[in-house]
């Protein structure tokens, strides 16, 4: 018999019995390369698109503003296919132009003749999230999805598309009527923060407080059955804020083709003795630096905030009377009203991230038209300020039959802090210690009434198109246009 030794085979193999092992080894490759392929096909076959691009043109006049905008956003996020629960996911933000047009005009809005170029801390185009999911519902049985990387954090003290953070979230959903969310950031930025100090123009600024978070609400098919919805979240920020809480609850009783609706809220948050930020910039990290020999608050704001907001909901649904006689009959819109109450209780009333993150407030106007989002609740806006106040009411009455809605927001607005665009002037400014905001915009007293009619067209399920016009009376005083086209993946 012949035999034979290599360094592949050390031991003696029959020419018949190595055949058969080469033969066994190219079998096995081939099957893994099969499901390699295999899994590279789910990959790619099931990778997903979310996201939206839109285009909007916002103009300004008045006694107290001016000026005209065009902005153009594109954010999409691709998502792989699951393979064992695994996914990735890549997220691109263009953005270019204002929506704010405080004192200017469109007339370098095209941006040069080959492209455009960023040189401000407002354009943007770049990768913006960049995360690995594990889904764990088909492995290990559990309703848990695990990220890990840069996304948006999605939580009700944030802005869901400008806010970015840096870490781990996870989220569980095993029990309907208690779904419980976990997040580690390790950097963050938020886009209200961004803009608040005076003179930042860093591009590439980042917050290094890290932030724990923990969310405990109610599920959607609970909320679906029962009519109940519910959050409590609060989160911790080293060496900035003791805690950031946020609290919802809110009951829909339906009758008939009528529904009503209750909704509580209310948000507290505590800075830390001596509170810090930490960054890669110095305007951030100088923010709370003292200014003056008074002690541990010597920085001019307030360390304990809160604000609540309560608001009563009502719609009649319209449903298509051909329809009527079946199980199911077909929405085709609804006309509905809503009122509510806002107000602030301690020395501050800045108690988010985002100037309104999960709060349900009335307006389209008043706490949106500034660029730096000074005006609202985040924690360095205007609220932050100590000894600073607000309160107000809206109304809303709102229609929406097929593809067109219409509505009309009422708001009163009086606070101790409010910030204002350039047109208005700089006298009077309540920034004692100068370190937020610029020069030429002044943060002092306001009182006012917003009226602001919408119209809205739903082009298609993906393409839609609004447009309003909101007019503030009184202090400030101004009014603005804006038309928006919508698309969403």
């Amino acid at each position: 018999m012949n035999t034979t030794t290599s360094q592949f085979f050390p031991t003696k193999f029959s020419t018949g019995h190595r055949k058969l092992f080469v033969a066994s080894f190219i079998f096995g490759a081939s099957l893994s390369s099969l499901e390699a392929a295999s899994k590279l096909s789910e990959i790619i076959d099931n990778a997903t698109i979310s996201g939206f691009a839109f285009t909007r043109i916002s103009s300004l006049h008045g006694r107290d503003g001016e000026g005209t905008r065009w902005q153009w956003r594109f954010k999409p996020v691709v998502t792989t296919g699951a393979v064992n629960g695994w996914s990735g996911s890549v997220g691109i933000f263009f953005s270019k132009g204002s929506s704010v047009p405080d004192s200017n005009n469109t007339d370098g809005d095209i941006g040069a003749s080959r492209g455009d170029v960023s040189e401000t801390t407002v354009d943007r185009f770049s990768i913006s999230d960049y995360y690995l999911t594990y889904n764990a519902k088909e492995q290990l049985g559990t309703d848990t999805i695990i990220i890990a990387g840069q996304k948006s954090p999605g939580t009700v003290f944030t802005d869901n598309v400008l806010d970015r953070a840096m870490g781990v979230f996870i989220q569980n959903k095993d029990i309907s009527a208690l779904n419980i969310g976990l997040q580690w950031w390790d950097t963050w930025m938020g886009d209200d923060i961004y803009f608040s100090p005076r003179g930042n123009m860093q591009n590439n600024a980042g917050i290094g407080n890290n932030v724990f978070l923990l969310s405990l609400g109610s599920g959607s098919d609970f909320t679906k059955q029962t009519g109940l919805d519910y959050n409590l979240t609060y989160a911790y920020g080293n060496r900035w804020f003791d805690f950031m809480l946020f609290g919802n609850i809110g009951y829909t009783a339906k009758f008939g083709n009528n529904s009503l609706g209750i909704l509580i809220q209310g948000s507290s948050t505590r800075l830390t003795d001596n509170p810090h930020i930490f960054s890669n910039a110095t305007t951030f990290s100088a923010i709370y630096q003292q200014t003056g020999p008074t002690g541990s608050n010597g920085y001019n704001f307030a360390k304990q905030r809160g604000m609540y907001n309560l608001r009563i909901d009502y719609k009649y649904h319209l449903s298509d009377s051909s329809a009527e006689d079946s199980d199911a009959p077909k929405s085709i819109g609804f006309v509905g009203f809503s009122i509510g109450t806002m107000g602030s209780f301690g020395p501050g009333y800045g108690t988010l991230i985002d100037n309104t993150g999960g709060l349900k407030l009335g307006g389209v106007l008043w706490n949106g038209y500034s660029g730096p989002e000074a005006n609202g609740f985040g924690i360095l806006g205007t609220g932050g300020f100590d000894k600073s106040w607000l309160y107000g009411g809206y109304l809303k009455a709102e229609m929406k039959y097929k593809k067109f809605g219409a509505s009309l927001d009422v708001v009163y607005v009086a606070t101790s802090h409010f910030y204002y665009l350039k047109k208005a002037g700089t006298d009077g400014t309540l920034n004692a210690n100068g370190k937020l905001y610029t020069k030429e915009n002044a943060i002092k007293k306001a009182n006012f009434i917003e009226v602001s009619p919408t119209i809205t067209y739903q082009v298609t399920p993906s393409i839609s198109m609004a447009a309003y016009y909101g007019y503030l009376l009184g202090n400030p005083q101004f009014g603005r246009f804006r038309f928006l086209v919508n698309y969403v993946f």
